[in-house]
C-alpha cells in the first residue's frame, strides 16, 4: 500500500467524523461527497480486485448528496420581493431562506383591520394566525388589559402551539395592516415542510416566552 492511497482511506474516515462537527448542512453533504469519492477511490485500489458493493453504494451517497446540494442553493437564491415582505423577511424571517419566506407568505393575505375589531375572543376558538404589521392591538384578559401588541407581533400565537381556545381577548387599538394566515391550512402546509414547521414554532414559542416575561416583570 502506498503512502497516496494510505492518505486517501485517512479522509474517507476523517472528512465523515469531520462532517459530525459541521452544523451547516451545505458543508456537511460538500464534505460527505469528498469522503465517499475517497471510499471509492479506496476501496478501487486496495483490494486484489475492486469491491463493487461499497464503491456502488458510495456512487450512491453522492448523488442523494448531489441533489440535495441543489435543493439547499435553489432556496437559496436571490428572489425578488415587494418592500413589505422585503422587510419582513429581513427582520422577523431571516432564519429561513428567501424561498421558504415566499411559500409561507404566498399562504397568507394582507387586511388591515379597523380599530375597535376584534382578533380574538377570551375562551373561544381563533381560527388565524395574525402578524401585525403596522398598527396596535391590545390584549385583554376578563375585560382587563393586560398588553399591548405592535409592530412585529403575532395574534393567536399560544392558540397556534396549543391548539386551545384563545387564552386572551386582542381588539385592534389603531387601524392595523396585518398578514392573515387560516391555522388549520397553515399547519398543513408547514407539516409538509418540517424545517418550516420549527423555524416557525421557533419564532412563535420566542413571542410567547418574551411575552411571558413582560407579564412577570
Amino acid at each position: 500500500m502506498d503512502f497516496g492511497t494510505t492518505i486517501a482511506g485517512h479522509l474517507a474516515f476523517g472528512l465523515i467524523a469531520f462532517s459530525f462537527l459541521v452544523k451547516d448542512i451545505l458543508w456537511l453533504r460538500i464534505m460527505s461527497i469528498l469522503a465517499s469519492l475517497f471510499s471509492v477511490f479506496y476501496n478501487y485500489i486496495i483490494p486484489p480486485e475492486p469491491m463493487w458493493i461499497p464503491i456502488g453504494w458510495n456512487f450512491v451517497f453522492v448523488i442523494v448528496n448531489i441533489y440535495h446540494i441543489a435543493v439547499i442553493l435553489y432556496e437559496k437564491r436571490p428572489v425578488k420581493m415587494d418592500d413589505k415582505n422585503e422587510e419582513l423577511y429581513s427582520t422577523l424571517f431571516k432564519e429561513m431562506s428567501p424561498v421558504e419566506y415566499l411559500k409561507i407568505s404566498k399562504a397568507a393575505i394582507w387586511k388591515t383591520f379597523k380599530s375597535g375589531e376584534k382578533l380574538t375572543t377570551q375562551g373561544s376558538p381563533v381560527p388565524d394566525l395574525v402578524l401585525i404589521y403596522n398598527g396596535t392591538v391590545d390584549v385583554a384578559v376578563k375585560n382587563k388589559k393586560v398588553a399591548h401588541l405592535k409592530d412585529g407581533q403575532f395574534v393567536g400565537e399560544m392558540s397556534f402551539l396549543t391548539e386551545k381556545p384563545a387564552t386572551a381577548t386582542c381588539i385592534v387599538k389603531h387601524d392595523s395592516e396585518c398578514l392573515v394566515w387560516k391555522q388549520r391550512e397553515f399547519k398543513e402546509l408547514l407539516k409538509r415542510n418540517p424545517s418550516l414547521y420549527f423555524t416557525i414554532q421557533s419564532i412563535l414559542s420566542a413571542q410567547v416566552s418574551s411575552n411571558l416575561v413582560g407579564k412577570n416583570e
